[in-house]
């Protein structure tokens, strides 16, 4: 069930993203096709750092009313890749959860290598800096899930893989904003709601970690760690199960919050440096 749901997911996914293709504001390949190399995206270099300050003033409007949608499909989508990598079957709802088949799924790994090496070919055609880089990271993911994380753990790089997502996929999306991609894979106007969606989303999840800093063992959630309430959760699940401590997830993902921030720094300065007064990027 969860296969054929993942498929028919598929399915409509490259539906949609054929709908939007036949429009020059968004994701256009066509127009890059018929009108020729298309002109340089050119924003202002005050867009990013703008919405990374609005994000830090209106946090709490964000996380309680209109970033709950797009935070957890952030997180959603991390344990559905880390899956995904994995050869398991998953597919991310919005209500907050991502239904997983534990079995390993032949098929799907064949398909995910294939899909994987089809969008690093893509990335070497584009010369793309970013998709290499994606692509290097996915290609890194999947033979660590494949081959070397024995079936008894992988639970836990499920598990770990909710709040990895909402680093590295806000992350990802503001460095794509000075990026205009390859043919069929452009992204015009839609760039703007992404990219401030995805900077409210990583000023959120470094706050979430941040507060926990004086005690970990009720700042994560606001309670004790242990309580029966968050017995479900992914934190309370990995001390519970996998010997992680609260101290511990709170230094590992502060850790990787600071690799995204700089991450983040290093993309956006790029462009940046490069045409003073006016960012561009093709």
């Amino acid at each position: 069930m969860i296969a054929f749901l993942c498929l028919l997911s598929l399915a409509i996914g490259v539906y949609l993203y054929r709908t939007f293709a036949q429009f020059g504001g968004g994701f256009s390949g066509a127009l890059a096709e018929t009108a020729g190399e298309p002109p340089p995206l050119t924003t202002s270099p005050w867009a990013v750092p703008a919405a990374l300050a609005a994000g830090w003033a209106l946090q709490g409007l964000w996380r309680n009313a209109l970033g709950f949608p797009f935070d957890v499909m952030c997180h959603e989508l991390g344990h559905s890749l880390a899956a995904w990598l994995g050869g398991r079957w998953s597919i991310p709802i919005i209500a907050g959860i991502a239904m997983t088949d534990s079995t390993p799924s032949l098929f799907l790994s064949v398909l995910g290598a294939g899909a994987i090496a089809w969008l690093s070919r893509q990335a070497v055609k584009a010369r793309s800096p970013l998709l290499l880089f994606c692509c290097a990271l996915l290609i890194a993911g999947f033979v660590h899930l494949q081959f070397i994380v024995p079936d008894k753990q992988f639970e836990e790089y499920l598990l770990l893989g909710g709040h990895v997502g909402e680093f590295i996929f806000p992350a990802l999306l503001i460095a794509a904003f000075y990026k205009r991609g390859p043919a069929g894979l452009r992204w015009d106007w839609f760039r703007y709601p992404f990219m401030i969606a995805a900077a409210f989303s990583l000023v959120g999840a470094w706050q979430f970690w941040a507060k926990a800093v004086a005690d970990p063992v009720t700042g994560i959630y606001g309670i004790d760690v242990t309580h029966r309430s968050v017995a479900g959760s992914d934190i309370a699940r990995l001390i519970a199960g996998h010997g992680w401590t609260a101290q511990l997830a709170v230094d590992r993902f502060l850790l990787l919050g600071r690799a995204a921030w700089l991450f983040v720094g290093l993309v956006y300065l790029r462009p940046l440096l490069a045409k003073p007064g006016k960012t561009t990027a093709s």
